[in-house]
């Protein structure tokens, strides 16, 4: 990804464990369908990009985690273009499949709510979809090379590829207490050729990107995680 910030953790912020890459700027208009949409505010950090987090939360209590289906955002801020219900549907299952691919390498996941189970749920906003095969021209091209390199040392993803807008919320899974939200617009890194391929590919790899920053910054700041050997 090509850049990573952190966000929650018990003695530190609770934004640590859901900050995202921001390789590009989301939307400035705050998502007003999602169970955290009244307690976000503007993270100045990042244009278009929301956060919340609660000051009475202590993830040291937290040894399982349990990972929600990706929902698909329904609300009047969502941007999916002309995709179909199928494609935002295969597109969400993407997203869960990254997600828990990702974090259940190194923590045990679970099926159901405990007293030390962590709940994340994550929500796709919104796709902008890859122009297939343009875009892996672009990063193999010389002046395509050129370009890409400008935007990836500027932090934003590849030209003619796409990228997601999605949100992660935490919850205590027995009490259902919010304790943290992030709403961020992601890109791959502009030389990840296999996301190039499709809007599906460019969904993957952006979606891994943000599993493994929220899988990062459990291993720096939830050290009473039980790891998967």
């Amino acid at each position: 990804m090509t850049t990573r910030r952190m966000l929650l953790g018990s003695a530190v912020s609770a934004a640590s464990l859901i900050a995202v890459a921001a390789c590009s700027s989301g939307s400035d208009e705050r998502p007003s369908g999602l169970r955290s949409s009244g307690k976000l505010s503007p993270d100045s950090s990042v244009r278009g990009a929301w956060i919340y987090k609660s000051p009475q939360a202590n993830y040291a209590k937290y040894r399982r985690v349990m990972i929600d289906n990706a929902a698909v955002y329904t609300g009047t801020e969502a941007n999916f273009g002309d995709a179909s219900d199928a494609d935002k549907q295969n597109w969400a299952n993407a997203v869960t499949e990254e997600m828990r691919k990702v974090i259940g390498e190194k923590y045990p996941l679970v099926a159901g709510p405990g007293p030390d189970v962590l709940r994340i749920s994550t929500t796709l906003i919104g796709v902008r979809q890859t122009v297939g095969g343009v875009a892996t021209v672009t990063r193999v091209m010389p002046i395509g090379i050129a370009i890409n390199a400008v935007r990836g040392a500027a932090g934003a993803g590849g030209t003619m590829t796409g990228g997601i807008e999605i949100a992660v919320e935490l919850h205590d899974s027995q009490s259902g207490e919010l304790l943290a939200g992030a709403v961020r617009e992601i890109s791959p890194a502009a030389f990840d050729v296999g996301a190039t391929l499709s809007t599906t590919d460019t969904v993957k790899a952006s979606a891994r990107d943000a599993a493994t920053t929220l899988r990062d910054a459990m291993d720096r700041n939830m050290t009473n995680l039980a790891k998967v050997p």
